[in-house]
């Protein structure tokens, strides 16, 4: 189920409930960008067609299962998200794109 499917994104309350519940726990980029951060990049973005893109992370390690960044591709895929240009790096990055609607 697609957070756009029930309008989370464009709910301000909705919003506020699921960065309360997964914000603390989950790092964007340790100590550069938060969240909330990534978040306010969403109103921005050119297109809404949804597509089922996520940070690009290596294979988790550790007792804990942590993953982390993939240090080559995640970067670009947030400069990407930022500069409104994910088609391209999708173009470029096909493997790490997966279609949402089945």
């Amino acid at each position: 189920m697609l957070t756009s499917d029930q309008g989370v994104l464009t709910n301000p309350v909705r919003l506020a409930k699921l960065l309360g519940a997964v914000g603390p726990d989950l790092a964007v980029s340790p100590g550069q960008a938060t969240m909330l951060d990534l978040m306010r990049l969403v109103p921005t973005l050119r297109s809404v067609d949804p597509v089922g893109l996520s940070l690009p992370v290596g294979e988790p390690t550790g007792p804990s299962r942590f993953v982390q960044a993939d240090p080559k591709l995640s970067p670009e895929f947030l400069t990407a998200l930022r500069e409104d240009r994910l088609g391209d790096w999708v173009a470029r990055h096909p493997e790490q794109a997966n279609d949402p609607t089945g």
